[in-house]
């Protein structure tokens, strides 16, 4: 009888984790290591420029949270506009060969039940220009909010708190977009791209 109520203690453990548990052993591992593999591919499929892999990670409601002038803005990771607006920012990537590297490092679990995942992440962003010029960017926390739907985990919620503003701006409104696809620094070409880009949007305009 001892047995069984220590095993529905540990169950009861395993369901209810939170970080006033930090260094117990009543956690479920295969949800912690199929949340560590979510995270991990979310910078792998974006640095190797897979959407549609990168995108399957999220869910179909997911929010997305950026800081604008220290004002948070919400809105819908897999809306059409922000769909739209991750393809023109890869492509910019592509068509300039610019090379990002999302470097995962440190995660702080601060909530894990069977179904919610709540937790931070370390991420240093790195960036390579025509394979020639290797730049950090910055250094960016992370707060993720996970479900589990199916038996497969996916981001409900990431909000993106950078140390620094990034080279490459990020916006949601329709009034900024075409801005943040245009680099505030790098090498010529890149420059000579930004201005090349510039005249197309403005011979657009007329």
């Amino acid at each position: 009888m001892k047995k069984i109520f220590l095993l529905l203690f540990l169950i009861l453990c395993a369901k209810f984790y939170s970080q006033d548990n930090i260094g117990k052993t009543n956690f479920n591992v295969s949800d912690r290591i199929a949340i560590r593999d979510v995270i991990d591919a979310y910078g792998f499929y974006w640095d190797s420029n897979n959407l549609d892999k990168f995108f399957s990670l999220f869910t179909d409601d997911a929010i997305g949270v950026i800081y604008n002038k220290g004002e948070k803005v919400f809105y819908k990771i897999k809306s059409e506009e922000q769909i739209r607006s991750s393809q023109e920012r890869m492509s910019f990537f592509i068509k300039n060969d610019v090379q990002r590297r999302h470097m995962m490092s440190n995660t702080l679990m601060l909530e894990l039940t069977e179904e919610f995942a709540h937790l931070l992440q370390y991420m240093t962003l790195l960036t390579t220009n025509q394979r020639t010029n290797t730049e950090f960017v910055t250094p960016i926390l992370y707060k993720f909010k996970l479900k589990k739907i199916n038996e497969l985990w996916k981001i409900a919620y990431r909000e993106i708190n950078v140390d620094k503003p990034l080279d490459l701006e990020l916006n949601t409104n329709k009034k900024y977009r075409k801005g943040m696809l245009l680099p505030k620094r790098g090498n010529d070409k890149v420059n000579k791209t930004r201005n090349d880009y510039k005249r197309g949007i403005n011979q657009k305009k007329s």
